[in-house]
């Protein structure tokens, strides 16, 4: 195993931990088929043990070893929208201006699907807030909830508490009629060829085997699927029915946020000039203070007398700063001339064409065809 992490440690240093576990899982079942490990070897790996041997020690003698950087996850509980990451004590914040929510497990996933929150989706892993106060809000309108979950019994008993409501909850009458099982399925799972992992004791009385959203992450070396998470759930979506659109409203705000986008980036450079004029004093400290001649006797005490930058005239560099600010006004009038004509030109494009971009950019269309989605 640790061969195989050796040679392809450029690849798993980009994953996530329990995504590297399925890669190396992955490259493992080539490995029994060669005849090169046995079944019980194989099969160890695949335990719970086999995980926990695999995230805790193997990775941690690597680390030793070789310097390997272990990869890490993500920290519980974020919700993303225009592609920022935001703790999950902001929900209220980005709620009211939200296409719909997709409601993942884990943070790492939440990550991945952050593309999706630039097209008006807020993207919630819900770890660590309240599920009560999510279902309180989401009920007091319309908009569509996705719950992304594993294929197990835990992960689908997430979709049922919004669903359904808990026991807990029950007499507040918090079901939400607009929820949408966005879940991985074994349906899914056997046609992408996932890799099953048992079920955690507890739930086999259930299930024998499930299938997590990590193992999408063989769908990267399989097929070249840069990000599968996100593949995944827009094929998911488009199977569904679910429009990735963004409302007129969020539409309006995407504009406003794409334009002041263009316009940071058009004036970068002049900021970026502007920043070594402003650093020119600062280069100079290091190179006054080498330039002087130092007493090569012993000091018993040092008393130097306080030093001004006031010898220079300041003058030129007020007139500079003047100069400068008419330069910028010059500026910010053809920036808005430009920018209005941006607005004014903007087109709407139509909603399948939208999607078909979508699902372009997200290099889902392999993942569309292998769940047999209609056209």
């Amino acid at each position: 195993m640790e061969e195989i992490i050796l040679q392809h440690y450029d690849e798993l240093k980009t994953r996530r931990i329990r995504g590297g576990y399925y890669i190396v899982g992955d490259y493992l079942a080539q490995r029994l088929k060669e005849g090169r490990i046995t079944e019980q070897e194989y099969n160890h790996f695949l335990s719970e043990q086999g995980y926990a041997t695999y995230r805790d020690d193997l990775w941690t003698s690597l680390e030793k070893k070789y310097g390997l950087e272990r990869p890490e996850a993500k920290p519980l509980g974020v919700i993303y929208t225009l592609g920022e990451e935001l703790p999950i004590e902001k929900f209220d914040e980005v709620y009211y201006r939200a296409r719909g929510f997709i409601f993942v497990e884990k943070a790492d996933e939440a990550e991945d699907l952050s593309e999706l929150s630039f097209h008006g989706w807020a993207i919630i892993a819900g770890q660590g807030f309240s599920t009560r106060l999510m279902r309180q809000l989401f009920k007091q309108d319309g908009r569509p909830v996705l719950a992304l979950h594993d294929c197990d019994t835990a992960g689908e008993w997430i979709y049922r508490v919004f669903d359904m409501g808990s026991k807990r909850t029950k007499h507040l009458q918090l079901n939400l009629e607009n929820v949408i099982d966005l879940g991985l399925h074994e349906e899914d799972a056997i046609k992408l060829g996932l890799p099953p992992r048992p079920e955690a004791k507890k739930y086999q009385k259930y299930r024998r085997e499930r299938f997590e959203l990590s193992a999408l992450a063989v769908l990267k070396t399989r097929y070249g699927v840069e990000n599968p998470v996100l593949a995944y759930t827009v094929a998911k979506m488009k199977k569904m029915g679910i429009r990735i659109t963004p409302t007129p409203e969020e539409l309006r705000f995407l504009l406003r946020y794409e334009i002041k986008s263009q316009i940071r980036r058009s004036i970068k450079e002049l900021v970026d000039k502007l920043y070594e004029i402003v650093e020119l004093p600062s280069q100079y400290q290091e190179e006054i203070a080498e330039n002087l001649s130092y007493p090569d006797g012993e000091a018993i005490e040092v008393i130097v007398s306080e030093l001004t930058a006031q010898l220079v005239d300041l003058k030129p560099i007020e007139e500079l700063k003047t100069r400068i600010q008419q330069e910028l006004e010059k500026i910010k009038l053809k920036l808005i001339e430009e920018a209005q004509k941006a607005v004014d030109d903007a087109k709407i494009i139509d909603e399948d064409e939208y999607e078909r971009r979508v699902v372009d950019s997200c290099d889902a269309n392999r993942i569309i065809s292998a769940l047999e989605v209609k056209p």
